[in-house]
């Protein structure tokens, strides 16, 4: 199979996305993490109790397993970025390939995320619902 003309440039045009988005989502990382080590202090300094008995470094390791958790994604589409635009400049099929499959372990790990997400709210409102006709 060869591609045509349009679809390289559509590739390329996706992959140069790709770093701009990936770039946002280090900067949002790098975020996270400095607020990781802030929000505990400030959560601290809050009244006894409005935590719901909740530690404030809860709060700093949540923030921190947050920042890990989206970095995986977001270095995914970074390589896919990089390798499809240096697959073009140099011919070089083996980098197609090793971008192209970055490209599915980024969707992967998002569909995976979900499928995750999916799970915890359906129990969550299970839960709620048992909760309910508990106190009912």
């Amino acid at each position: 199979m060869q591609l045509s003309d349009q679809a390289k440039k559509y590739l390329l045009e996706a992959a140069k996305w790709a770093n701009f988005i990936a770039i946002v989502g280090f900067i949002a990382i790098g975020l996270l993490v400095i607020m990781s080590f802030s929000i505990g202090t400030i959560m601290a300094s809050l009244p006894e109790g409005s935590l719901g008995g909740l530690s404030p470094k809860f709060f700093s390791f949540f923030y921190l397993i947050a920042a890990g958790i989206y970095f995986i994604p977001v270095f995914f589409l970074f390589q896919f970025g990089q390798k499809i635009k240096q697959a073009f400049a140099e011919d070089d099929h083996n980098l197609l390939t090793f971008g192209l499959k970055k490209l599915r372990s980024h969707y992967k790990f998002i569909g995976i995320l979900c499928i995750i997400f999916i799970v915890f709210y359906f129990l969550m409102i299970l839960l709620g619902a048992f909760g309910a006709l508990a106190m009912a």
